[in-house]
């Protein structure tokens, strides 16, 4: 019976791919920013096996199908070939195609050649959905990821607040055990939970300052709390301090006024959410304490990258060759407390990219970064001749990609997370006139 429904929701899923590629394949797009919350959904696909493994979650389903959806169209299409040549000669892209580059390259030289390949064709793979997404972006959908992973996170807020009162969790129950229970949701990861709510606030904040509706700012402000305290449940210290972080940048990237009152409220409910539950608060304090209050499994995983890094400094030991090369030639380094045995992957972004790509893999990140700051400053700079709206978006989808990396300093999946290629396609999108508003004179937000 269980695989019966299995299959029904597979072909299900299969089905509406289907249909939105070949009828408006722009949609695909918001429904993988909605997906990426349903980690779950590996429990409710069949067993694939084989190339099927690919397809074997609602995030991987869609992305194959904006990637399917890019492949049919610029086949037919003679306009969406000559806008993917203007892609491609965009600062953006090339930067990404160098650190791709830089990744390839390693292969000549890296501990593991199957886990280099690996890592070049899942690069490979998001570089096509960054392309699928600018391509197959319309002008009117500038919006929709933002309400969509808005709303998805007010979707899992009833669930969060049911694990986190009785302790049953809908999946990986062991999150459940022993005196601290994060609460993940659909999610692999409290961690990684955190981080979409840290999305879903920042598609809030902008969300309501571009309304100007009453009602619907007043149930924006609603759902807002309501993340936040999502938010304090999962009792990730990432998600904490990345939203610190973001907060802060959202202040100096929007006129004052009109963002400062929701986020000066929001820091007080979240100080007294802080302050009314101990475990949050305790929890808090950890991060004040440097390195050393953080659990044993980061601090020795530091160690290692450091090492690699002296050891290799200049090309690291290969991409994807983190946990081999852990094993092989540092096996010194493995701790002997009991509840990090085994524990070889690094959770720390920039660490990673040292240890396995060196320098010249720091640099290549270095130009993907400047590359996304030009085109948001850009996108500023158009502000001034009235594309307000549009600066706007830029700076949702420009701190969406500043939070999963802050967050992915300590929960990894940077490169690896659909988001930030999503937001990269649609900020280059909006730079490049094929998302959002053509009319100077729409926006007419005021400072609130």
């Amino acid at each position: 019976m269980l695989i019966a429904l299995q299959w029904c929701f597979f072909l299900l899923s299969l089905a509406v791919a289907f249909y939105y590629g070949w009828k408006k394949p722009s949609a695909l797009i918001s429904i993988l920013a909605g997906a990426v919350a349903l980690d779950i959904s590996i429990t409710w696909f069949p067993p694939l096996g084989g190339i099927g493994s690919q397809i074997n979650s609602l995030a991987r389903l869609f992305t194959v199908a904006i990637i399917a959806a890019l492949l049919w169209y610029l086949w037919k299409d003679p306009e969406k070939r000559q806008d993917l040549k203007k892609l491609f000669k965009h600062p953006l892209t090339i930067a990404l195609l160098i650190y791709i580059g830089v990744g390839l390259f390693s292969i000549l030289y890296t501990i593991s050649k199957a886990d280099t390949m690996m890592g070049v064709i899942r690069l490979l793979t998001m570089f096509m959905l960054y392309v699928g997404v600018y391509l197959l972006a319309e002008k009117n959908i500038g919006l929709l990821p933002l309400k969509v992973v808005h709303w998805m996170g007010v979707a899992l807020i009833p669930l969060t607040l049911y694990e986190g009162a009785t302790r049953h969790f809908i999946w990986r129950g062991y999150l459940a055990e022993g005196m601290i229970a994060r609460v993940n949701a659909t999610f692999v990861d409290p961690n990684i939970f955190a981080r979409y709510l840290v999305l879903g606030i920042v598609a809030n904040l902008v969300l309501q300052y571009l309304d100007q509706e009453s009602r619907r700012r007043f149930l924006y402000f609603g759902t807002l709390v309501g993340l936040l305290g999502a938010l304090a449940i999962t009792l990730s210290r990432s998600g904490v301090v990345t939203l610190v972080v973001i907060l802060a940048l959202m202040c100096l990237l929007v006129p004052r006024k009109g963002i400062l009152q929701p986020i000066g409220v929001l820091a007080v409910i979240g100080v007294a959410i802080a302050a009314s539950r101990p475990t949050v608060w305790d929890r808090l304090l950890t991060i004040r304490n440097g390195l050393g209050a953080l659990d044993e499994q980061r601090a020795y995983l530091f160690r290692v990258s450091f090492a690699m890094f002296h050891d290799h400094p200049l090309l690291g030991v290969g991409l994807g060759g983190f946990q081999k090369s852990f094993l092989t030639n540092y096996p010194s380094y493995k701790t002997h407390i009991p509840y990090v045995q085994g524990v070889t992957l690094s959770h720390t972004t920039i660490l990673t990219i040292a240890a396995e790509l060196g320098i010249v893999g720091l640099i290549a990140l270095a130009l993907v970064w400047l590359a996304i700051i030009r085109d948001l400053w850009t996108l500023r700079r158009n502000r001034d001749l009235g594309f307000h709206t549009n600066y706007l978006m830029g700076v949702a989808y420009f701190l969406w990609v500043t939070a999963v990396f802050i967050s992915s300093q300590s929960e990894a999946r940077f490169f690896e997370d659909p988001m930030i290629w999503i937001s990269m396609g649609m900020l280059v999108s909006l730079l490049l006139g094929k998302v959002g508003s053509e009319n100077k004179s729409e926006f007419k937000v005021t400072a609130h």
